[in-house]
This record gives C-alpha cells, sequence and structure tokens, in this order.
C-alpha cells in the first residue's frame, strides 16, 4: 500500500495522510486519529521501509510550452545543475513531464518512491497553484515565486534585473524607449512588465503605450510578429527592452531584413542570456541569469526540508547580471 490508496480508504487527501504521519499540524484530531488507526489496519509501513533508493523528482510542467520549450538552453541548464548536484549528494533524479494536465499527472505519482520533489513552475498560473496541496512530500517550485500562495521557491528578481538592462540603456543615453512584451501571460513576464512600466518613468525614459509590442514568445513568433508591426510603418524609438532573449532575437531578425540597422538604428537589450544571444548577427546584450544557481539553490532548499533542517516557508529571489554585447554598443 502506498500513499496515496491509504488515503483513499481514509477518505482524505495524500497531503493530509502525510501530515499525520509526519505528526504536524493542521489535521483535525478526529481525523488525525482515524488515519492512524487505518494506517496500523492496514500495515501501512510508511515512505522510510518502502523507498529502495535515495529518489528525488524533477516535475516539468508545461502548459502551452512557448517558454519552457522555446527558449532554447534555460530549463535545460537548471535541469543539468539539479542532476549533478543529486549525485553528488547521493541521490537519483527521476524526470516526470505533465503537459497541461497537472491534476492528473500527481495523482498518477508514487509519492513513496520520492523524497521530495522540485516542481518546474514557470508555466503554471495562479488557478492551478491549489493543486499543489495534495502534494504529500516536501517540495521546492522553481522559476516562479507562486505569489499568494504557501510554498517554498526560487524565482528570478525581476524588478531588479529589468532595473538593470533600464539603467545600461539611460546610459547609453537613449531618451525614449519600446518594449518588446510577450503576448503570453506567466508569472516573470507579469512582473517584467510591471518592473519596466516603473523604472521606465523613474528613469526619465519617454514611452508611449503605442511602442509597446507585443510578440508570440517564439524565435518564428517574434520574428512575425514584428514583421506585422512593420508592415504599417511604425516610428521606432531609438532603444527597445525585450521580454526574453527570444522575442528580442526573433524581433531582431525581421528589423534586420525591413533595413532597420542593429544598433545604430535601435539598440536591443534582452533577458536570460540563452545560448543564442552569444551567436546571433549582432550578438545580443541581455541580462544573465544564473541558471545554475537557480538548480543548485532549489536542490538545497528542498534536502533542508526533506531533512527538516527548516519548517519555514522560503521563496528565494536570484539576481543577474548585465552581459553588454554588440545589439547596444555605440
Amino acid at each position: 500500500m502506498n500513499i496515496r490508496e491509504l488515503a483513499e480508504a481514509a477518505g482524505v487527501s495524500p497531503a493530509t495522510v502525510s501530515l499525520v504521519l509526519n505528526e504536524k499540524p493542521g489535521v483535525g484530531e478526529e481525523t488525525r486519529a482515524r488515519v492512524m488507526k487505518l494506517a496500523e489496519e492496514l500495515n501501512y509501513k510508511g515512505m522510510s521501509s518502502t523507498k529502495k533508493a535515495k529518489n528525488i523528482l524533477f516535475l516539468k510542467y508545461i502548459k502551452h510550452g512557448m517558454i519552457v520549450e522555446e527558449n532554447a538552453g534555460f530549463i535545460s541548464t537548471i535541469m543539468d545543475s539539479i542532476e549533478n548536484d543529486c549525485r553528488a549528494q547521493g541521490y537519483t533524479l527521476s524526470i516526470v513531464l505533465s503537459e497541461n494536465q497537472l491534476e492528473k499527472t500527481l495523482s498518477e505519482i508514487d509519492y513513496d518512491n520520492f523524497y521530495g520533489i522540485i516542481f518546474l513552475g514557470t508555466e503554471l498560473d495562479e488557478n492551478t497553484y491549489p493543486l499543489l496541496n495534495e502534494i504529500p512530500i516536501p517540495y521546492v517550485v522553481v522559476d516562479n515565486v507562486m505569489p499568494h500562495f504557501d510554498c517554498s521557491a526560487i524565482a528570478i528578481d525581476n524588478f531588479e534585473i529589468v532595473y538593470g538592462a533600464l539603467s545600461h540603456l539611460k546610459e547609453l543615453g537613449y531618451k525614449e524607449i519600446a518594449y518588446f512584451r510577450s503576448n503570453i501571460r506567466i508569472q516573470n513576464f507579469i512582473e517584467r512588465a510591471d518592473a519596466f512600466y516603473k523604472y521606465s518613468g523613474r528613469f526619465g525614459f519617454s514611452f508611449e503605450k503605442v511602442h509597446e509590442f507585443k510578440m508570440v514568445p517564439t524565435l518564428l513568433g517574434s520574428f512575425q510578429s514584428m514583421t506585422d508591426y512593420l508592415r504599417d510603418n511604425p516610428r521606432l524609438p531609438a532603444c527597445v527592452f525585450a521580454d526574453n532573449d527570444t522575442i528580442a532575437i526573433g524581433a531582431m531578425k525581421a528589423l534586420k531584413k525591413a533595413g532597420y540597422r542593429i544598433p545604430e538604428d535601435i539598440a536591443v537589450i534582452g533577458f536570460d542570456d540563452i545560448p543564442f544571444a552569444a551567436i546571433n548577427s549582432p550578438t545580443l546584450s541581455t541580462m544573465r541569469v544564473p541558471k545554475k544557481a537557480i538548480g543548485s539553490l532549489a536542490l538545497r532548499q528542498l534536502l533542508m526540508k526533506i531533512n527538516n533542517d527548516i519548517d519555514a516557508i522560503q521563496k528565494t529571489r536570484v539576481g543577474g547580471e548585465l552581459i553588454i554585447r554588440h545589439s547596444t554598443q555605440k
């Protein structure tokens, strides 16, 4: 019998069973007594005796795939970092992919086989957050700060990084700015938009909503989006901030095809520092996100929860680094 089957027999969630068996608060005394009695009657041995190996699960959630699958090298670097650190700590990392069927995926996981879960929350939206309450073992969400939801998370410090990008453009003397914005809403892009509006005003940039260009956040999608905008021959400011490198690179291809010179006619700065940024023509100035550090921090935080070194919810923000390349060089 595993924890999910015990929960079904008791008429409660796996998370409730986990709270009872680990003697944690949050469960009524009547329910606690019923679960304990049933576990004894059914001879439930618990996770410690059923685990054959030290396994950690990486749950890769995809809602539409435009961010997780298209942002080349970003997610894979985080995963590689976690896998390497797991190996060094004596754990095996298993990977499960959930394609827009999170509730079904969570119900099918045999939690007794894992000590904890690292959950890729890049494309997770607020309507889906409550499903994570059913996870009965320690878990940490990565690449989403999970606002107003009680769980530990490692996320990008979008406000500080956008501030760094706009500060660079301001130091170069630009006065008017455009925004290449994703037309897909995820938590990272929501925060970057808020930061852009806040700091473009603080730096004294002239920004008009007509200069906000919404893009499909894929290489081909942003190329086509920019191509469509350019048909109307818009007046473009001399510099632009893009929500991520993928959008920036796709839009730059369209701009070059239309005869714009980068950075002479328009300077472009991205966000992430994916591998394509360094080999694009021209190379892309961007804000580098320490992807390996994100993976290492996620595992470290998870192991602390597994070992009961910390019981509090932790939300960690990771900053970035300005990488100057040809797309913003005067």
